[in-house]
């Protein structure tokens, strides 16, 4: 893609760890929840394995502004960063299946897809996982619905709310915060289709000041969960608390990540 500076500054982020305990301090606590379940089915003699490999497709979806596919080691642009660990990974990689060809480099994790797919029960006991983490976290974070219409645009006061509260300038239908690193966090809102289901109306976009064309868009979960993984969990709901639950989710960590390359650059400041 050419010489961007939104790659120069990509370069300083933390990583997945930092981030994801920023977030945690939030009371956001679904992500470890799910990378310890993950843990407890693959085998506690996996933990570091699994923990470098959600580290590495962290680093290398934020460095590729997310135009790679780490699993198949497939990058849509000439990558700044790219993972030796999963090179190796892939290259060792004895257990493709051809049912699941975007299949994940760690058997386990690939076990455990195919069994929620093909195991109701098990399946099941996974809703219901996530379902009581929800609820716990609901709770927690004081979720509140008061003027939810279940209608697309009925998400709007809310978005604007939890933005706002972070500090986001609205224009319009879309927020911003300027970091002093020259990145700009966008949120924005997309909220065409059938006004009667919610989905995933929350866009997300980091550009850098001086280049705005060149920009890592985040729509849906997929990026965030390559970036936290488990944050996925968060979405895909109709009931209003778990739907405004993870409307708050996906703004709070976006503003987590966003966080975290000032946490960056005070570190390298401190050297």
């Amino acid at each position: 893609m050419g010489d961007h500076p939104i790659f120069d500054v990509l370069g300083s982020w933390p990583g997945r760890v930092p981030t994801q305990r920023a977030f945690e301090a939030r009371g956001f606590l679904i992500p470890a929840a799910w990378q310890n379940r993950m843990i407890e089915f693959c085998g506690a003699s996996q933990a570091d394995l699994l923990n470098r490999y959600w580290d590495e497709v962290a680093m290398e979806t934020m460095r590729s502004i997310g135009k790679v596919h780490s699993d198949l080691r497939r990058f849509l642009i000439e990558p700044r960063y790219r993972s030796a660990f999963l090179d190796d990974l892939f290259a060792r990689r004895d257990f493709a299946d051809p049912a699941v060809p975007n299949g994940p480099l760690i058997k386990g994790l690939l076990d455990h897809f195919k069994r929620a797919w093909s195991d109701r029960e098990f399946r099941d006991k996974d809703i219901a996982f996530r379902k009581e983490l929800q609820k716990r976290e609901c709770t927690r974070l004081g979720i509140q619905t008061t003027g939810w219409t279940g209608k697309k645009r009925g998400i709007v006061p809310f978005v604007d709310e939890f933005c706002v509260a972070l500090a986001f300038k609205r224009r319009r239908n879309r927020w911003h915060k300027n970091l002093g690193c020259g990145l700009i966090f966008e949120v924005g809102l997309d909220l065409g289709g059938d006004p009667q289901r919610v989905g995933a109306p929350l866009v997300f976009r980091i550009f850098h000041e001086s280049d705005p064309e060149c920009v890592f868009e985040m729509g849906g979960n997929e990026a965030f969960d390559r970036l936290i993984c488990g944050s996925r969990l968060y979405w895909a709901s109709v009931d209003p608390d778990e739907c405004i639950l993870g409307i708050r989710t996906y703004i709070e960590l976006f503003d987590a990540i966003a966080a975290s390359f000032g946490a960056s650059q005070q570190a390298q400041n401190l050297k």
